[in-house]
This record gives C-alpha cells, sequence and structure tokens, in this order.
C-alpha cells in the first residue's frame, strides 16, 4: 500500500476517493435540498449522492 506525501493530498473527500478510482458519497434527504449550506457543502465533499429516507419503501 503506497500512502501519499502530505502535499499529494486531495483538498475534498471526494477527490480523495477518486485519486484511488472510487467514489465517496452521501445520502440526502429530498429536505435538505433548499438549505444552502448543506449542498454547498455535500457538492464539495462527496462526488455521488443517493435519497436518504424518501427511496425506502415504507417512506
Amino acid at each position: 500500500m503506497v500512502i501519499p506525501e502530505a502535499s499529494a493530498a486531495a483538498s475534498t473527500l471526494g477527490a480523495a476517493a477518486a485519486q484511488s478510482g472510487r467514489y465517496f458519497g452521501t445520502a440526502i434527504a429530498a429536505g435538505r435540498l433548499g438549505d444552502s449550506t448543506y449542498t454547498t457543502i455535500a457538492g464539495r465533499e462527496f462526488n455521488m449522492v443517493t435519497a436518504e429516507n424518501e427511496m425506502k419503501p415504507d417512506a
């Protein structure tokens, strides 16, 4: 396993995952999509998003 030097570290969680060919995602509730702080952080840090509880059969 190769550990990159601190200077080569990615600036976001999604970018760090992408360096090894992976995705780093989160589940987001539809009600939170109107919160600009929440969506800004999610857009910056994650490179994959899925629905939270809205997609569950009993929701």
